[in-house]
């Protein structure tokens, strides 16, 4: 994901972190102003058993059971093996930053959105593209993959987001706003409904999209949306606010 403001951090970072951890005691004014804590949150972070120092700076990061891709700002995706922390391949293609990454629910695959307005559609196995997709007119800010694989849906600042076919590599539906795109992701359950946040001057909105009948219901506002595990429910969080 991209954002154009550093302030992200009160919104990922403070609610989550321990009261033992550096970003607790740094930001505790911040804290104690604008985020409201949940109950539950553990003392202190687990045990730390790998640092990796890269040379430059990375954007983005996507995860897969052992498998780590990294998006770099140069435009090339560095994959790490999680256990030894070595870096076992290095995808290029992009011409631009690379701002969001998301694997396939097997593994397979790895997706990525770039500055340079493609997404591209990478092997695992081999390392190379499969197919790159064009049709965004600025930077591409989301990516999402159905859990069947056959679809990839994207969403770019120019305020479009692209439903894709992952066989063909055409793009089925063009969803129209006014607004950034800001996340884009499938319901884990229903490949057929998308969820997806705009940003607007009066605050990011959740819309959900059904692809089907492609009829917009809007969810309420939030700036991040997560599903559980088995897909039957999710967490939106809007500033310090936490709906579930």
């Amino acid at each position: 994901m991209i954002y154009d403001s550093p302030s992200y951090i009160y919104n990922f970072a403070l609610p989550i972190c321990p009261p033992s951890s550096w970003l607790h005691q740094h930001y505790s004014t911040e804290l104690s102003q604008e985020v409201k804590i949940i109950k539950g949150i553990s003392a202190g972070w687990g045990t730390c058993f790998r640092t990796v120092l890269l040379d430059e700076k990375l954007l983005v990061l996507a995860c897969w059971k052992d498998t780590i891709a990294v998006g770099l700002e140069s435009g090339p995706i560095i994959i790490l093996n999680a256990i030894t922390g070595m870096q076992v391949a290095i995808l290029s293609g992009h011409s631009g930053w690379v701002g969001c990454l998301v694997f396939s629910t097997d593994g397979t695959s790895l997706i990525s959105g770039s500055e340079d307005k493609t997404i591209k559609l990478w092997d695992m196995q081999t390392g190379g593209v499969v197919r790159t997709f064009h049709g965004h007119t600025y930077l591409v800010s989301a990516v999402s993959i159905s859990a069947d694989c056959v679809t990839i849906a994207s969403g770019s600042w120019d305020g479009t987001i692209c439903v894709w076919d992952v066989r063909t590599g055409e793009c089925n539906h063009i969803i129209k706003q006014e607004n950034r795109i800001k996340h884009v992701c499938f319901f884990p359950l229903n490949p057929k409904h998308l969820i997806f946040i705009s940003m607007s001057i009066s605050g990011d909105e959740i819309w959900q999209w059904d692809i089907s009948s492609q009829q917009f219901v809007l969810i309420c506002n939030g700036s991040q949306i997560a599903f559980s595990l088995d897909g039957t429910q999710f967490v939106v969080c809007n500033e310090s606010l936490l709906r579930f």
